[in-house]
């Protein structure tokens, strides 16, 4: 294996660098569909896009933009061999402004972190992979075998369309990885599974909560007897539901505490039988759901009030050797047996697990880079978390940092240590990458 590079940018260019992702992160690009036909995903989302591209144009990459605006990409190198990086422009909303110490798309640079939605997920981590790249162009260490292509999705929060239109027009690249995840790195992910559950109404009651459904609600509007109240809780990524304090459960509590009549109607029995007690496993539902990637996990992510019912939307990361149809199966009984009918389920969609063989080249080669970069013996993870990984056979989800469950909460930050750590460690990955033969 080549020998590591020990590489510490100089002050100038590591303020340029820490600038640019500020600036990214100040573009609101939450993804939106349907919007306007000129941009899929939305003004803003290709906004960010054009701030990624128009970098790499300064840096001397080649780039190219799709022509109807649903994704672009910045290579170095002119070989037939791709070196893919699946990057992301998208975030999720801001979620709770209150909860915010700064606002979420003013980022604020501190002395040791950048503050501001995306600084993770994943604005900073593409910002610091274009300057990994610059460093391998600028060094001339980019083999005449290979290119390397930095691909930017902008709806990866949602639908991941985006980058499944490049991969339509293009196809994979020969291997990739994403810097979308966790260190070390991530070998498994479990199955996205999101489902809207239908509840009778109460008479008197209303809950309305949460943007998206892979984030944990950090308020919720109750409205109870002709009063109205804010319940905050403490919002996060929706894959690790345990990390946040989640609002809508919260109001669900008070109201079963506060009016016994409650407690038999649907939608407080439910809650309060499967989520009351700090455990996102659903037990009662999915017996025995857990294998090498971890247990079952639930993110009770929206709630919304209409004339009739409820709608809860739910994000469930599911262990890999279990299949749609056996959860949609499992739900679908539960609700029978417990409800009679009175609660209906809808499956709104699902993203495929991922697992990749920790014994091959392509997780070989990145983990004794990481290893080696930090002097650390650390192993492959399983997460609940759900990347481009997924997409594509020969690819990993590979830093940027070990503080994923930021990434959907208030006060989303990027520290200087791991921006600056991420940066040598993904130098070395491209460089080493380049030995790869399948």
């Amino acid at each position: 294996m080549k020998e590591y590079i020990k590489y510490q940018q100089d002050k100038d260019e590591f303020k340029s660098m820490i600038n640019h992702i500020a600036n990214l992160c100040a573009i609101p690009s939450v993804s939106i569909e349907g919007e306007s036909e000129d941009y899929p995903f939305g003004k803003e989302a290709n906004n960010a896009l054009d701030y990624a591209l128009n970098l790499a144009k300064e840096f001397g990459f080649n780039t190219y933009k799709d022509v109807q605006n649903r994704y672009g990409f910045a290579e170095i190198g002119s070989g037939d061999k791709i070196i893919g990086i699946l990057a992301h422009l998208d975030v999720v909303p801001a979620g709770d402004e209150s909860q915010w110490n700064t606002s979420a798309f003013v980022p604020v640079i501190t002395d040791d972190a950048v503050i501001c939605r995306g600084s993770l997920d994943d604005k900073g981590p593409s910002i610091i992979n274009l300057y990994a790249m610059k460093y391998i162009l600028d060094n001339n260490l980019i083999s005449s075998e290979w290119k390397i292509r930095i691909i930017f999705g902008i709806s990866e929060e949602t639908t991941m369309k985006s980058m499944k239109y490049y991969l339509a027009d293009f196809g994979a690249p020969y291997i990739s990885y994403t810097p979308d995840g966790e260190w070390p790195l991530i070998y498994a992910e479990k199955m996205v599974y999101h489902v809207n559950l239908e509840f009778p109404k109460i008479e008197g009651v209303s809950l309305d909560a949460g943007d998206v459904v892979n984030q944990i609600p950090d308020s919720v509007i109750l409205k109870y007897q002709n009063k109205q109240m804010t319940i905050k809780g403490i919002g996060g990524h929706g894959s690790t539901p345990e990390k946040g304090d989640n609002a809508v459960i919260k109001a669900i509590k008070m109201l079963y505490n506060i009016d016994s009549k409650l407690r038999e109607k649907p939608l407080i029995k439910f809650v309060m039988d499967n989520l009351s007690k700090g455990n996102y496993e659903l037990n009662n539902i999915f017996k025995n759901y857990a294998d090498f990637s971890g247990n079952l996990s639930a993110n009770l992510g929206m709630v919304r009030t209409y004339q009739d019912k409820y709608i809860m939307s739910f994000d469930l990361r599911v262990p890999v050797t279990h299949s749609v149809g056996e959860v949609t199966d499992t739900l679908l009984n539960y609700l029978e047996d417990h409800f009679e009918g009175d609660v209906k389920m809808h499956l709104v969609g699902s993203k495929n697990p991922k697992y990749i063989d920790i014994q091959s080249k392509l997780v070989t080669i990145l983990m004794e880079t990481f290893n080696e970069a930090l002097n650390v013996k650390e192993v492959p993870l399983a997460i609940g978390g759900g990347t481009y990984a997924r997409l594509i056979d020969s690819c990993v989800a590979f830093g940027s940092t070990k503080y994923m469950h930021l990434m959907h909460g208030p006060n989303e930050y990027f520290t200087f240590k791991e921006i600056k750590e991420s940066l040598e460690i993904y130098i070395n990955a491209l460089n080493r990458l380049q030995d790869y033969d399948k």
